[in-house]
């Protein structure tokens, strides 16, 4: 079988654990960059302020290569993730020239999210109805991708690349730079600058991208992002890490939901169904929904070692045993694309 996979291809990014993923269940895989893509068209043209303004613009070059692309390798199955540069007149061409190929789409992100730009697009959502199948990470999605137009919709929640996320052991140096009492690991926005400043009198390292506008919590950041192997050691080497999920990922989860306890670190996460449908509150991980008690269970797992351990290797082995990995859910896909392809 034959997959086309498109997205960008970011060394620890979802593009490549799709793509480990499939090849690790014997499908042929080819590959179509498309943020590096828009980036090479007139990138001299591109800053944070034209592409507000003419992102369509600068995506029209793409659309044709991609086009020659998909007609070259008649792939049977095209699998968009999130799809931010493609407009809708680019897939009706795929499904009139390639009847044979299958549309599908996972969206890691929410596609009616309009509060935040780069999260989604009017391209995004014009494209719902075309796709054979869409896949989304949040149940509470599912029913407005109907009314949008989608022709099947399935719940895909996010999961954990094995190559990316697991154990490490620590040496005292590397425990000393990653390790903290308290650690985040993500990107700024003001509602993460919000719970993170309730705790800022605790031993708290903050590592992720912008956190620079953050002026209460400077101390704290450790000015740079962190991926892969680095992530996994300040899960090894900190006592609790938060998981803070953001506004457009309630009532549901975040990739941080498995990637944390794929590393066998304590996770401490926002309160959410869904998040507790994954692993089992204080037994697996543990929550918090307000300020004071975050606080609360910061100050009680601190002082409790033991129970700590024991809870973050329980969500480990829970992790490990259940179908959590981008593995099972390319299975899942899988098995979508021979119910679809028996529809015909």
């Amino acid at each position: 079988m034959k997959i086309l996979i498109t997205g960008g291809k970011y060394k620890w990014g979802l593009t490549n654990s799709f793509i480990r993923a499939f090849k690790e269940l014997g499908c042929q895989i080819i590959d179509f960059d498309d943020e590096q893509a828009y980036k090479d068209k007139s990138s001299f043209l591109k800053n944070r302020y034209t592409n507000r303004l003419f992102w369509k613009l600068f995506s029209l070059p793409l659309q044709e290569t991609f086009l020659n692309f998909a007609r070259a390798e008649k792939p049977d199955l095209i699998l968009i993730l999130k799809g931010a540069f493609f407009c809708p007149k680019t897939f009706l061409t795929i499904k009139k020239e390639l009847a044979k190929t299958k549309l599908f789409c996972f969206n890691p992100d929410n596609p009616f999210n309009t509060w935040h730009y780069g999260n989604s697009n009017s391209w995004i959502r014009k494209s719902i109805p075309l796709y054979d199948a869409y896949f989304i990470w949040g149940k509470f999605l599912i029913e407005p991708l109907k009314k949008a137009g989608a022709k099947k919709v399935e719940y895909l929640a996010f999961g954990y690349d094995s190559h990316l996320h697991y154990p490490i052991k620590v040496d005292e140096k590397e425990k000393k730079f990653y390790g903290s009492d308290v650690a985040f690991v993500g990107t700024w926005d003001k509602e993460r600058q919000a719970w993170l400043e309730y705790i800022k009198d605790y031993d708290l390292k903050i590592w992720g991208n912008s956190w620079q506008r953050a002026s209460k919590l400077k101390k704290h950041w450790q000015g740079k992002a962190l991926y892969g192997e680095e992530s996994s050691k300040v899960c090894s080497a900190s006592k609790i890490i938060l998981n803070i999920v953001r506004k457009q990922n309630i009532p549901s989860h975040n990739m941080r939901t498995f990637e944390v306890p794929a590393c066998a670190g304590f996770m401490l996460a926002t309160r959410t169904e869904e998040q507790k449908e994954f692993f089992e509150e204080g037994e697996e991980a543990d929550n918090f929904s307000t300020p004071a008690e975050l606080k609360e269970k910061i100050n009680f797992y601190l002082k409790n070692n033991e129970l700590r351990q024991k809870i973050a290797e329980a969500g480990h082995r829970k992790l490990l045993s259940a179908n959590y990995s981008y593995t099972d859910r390319a299975k899942r896909i899988l098995e979508i694309f021979d119910f679809v392809a028996a529809r015909r």
